[in-house]
């Protein structure tokens, strides 16, 4: 996690700190996504750079990183409904970020 806090540390605002910290939580706990200390400093660096950006509105943080998430940080052996060969028809669930 040491690259989250310096991706974190004097960047943010508190406000924007919050927010990032809301849309990772709501990532991270995904039964699919690989929540290993690299993935979630990786992703938290991604979304940071957007908010740097004035992307601030966390349902479009949240949708960004969901796709980055899946696309990136999928564990391996989850299934995620994404278009496969062997699509298994289960879809990612509706992410919500509590407030």
């Amino acid at each position: 996690m040491e690259r989250f806090r310096r991706v974190m540390s004097g960047c943010l605002s508190p406000k924007q700190t919050d927010t990032l910290q809301k849309v990772l939580t709501s990532i991270t706990k995904q039964p699919w996504f690989d929540d290993s200390e690299h993935s979630r400093d990786i992703l938290a660096e991604r979304l940071a750079i957007l908010i740097k950006m004035g992307i601030e509105n966390a349902a479009h943080l949240q949708t960004v990183g969901v796709s980055w998430a899946v696309s990136d940080f999928v564990r391996n052996g989850a299934r995620t409904g994404r278009v496969k060969p062997a699509n298994n028809g289960r879809g990612i669930e509706r992410l919500s970020i509590t407030g």
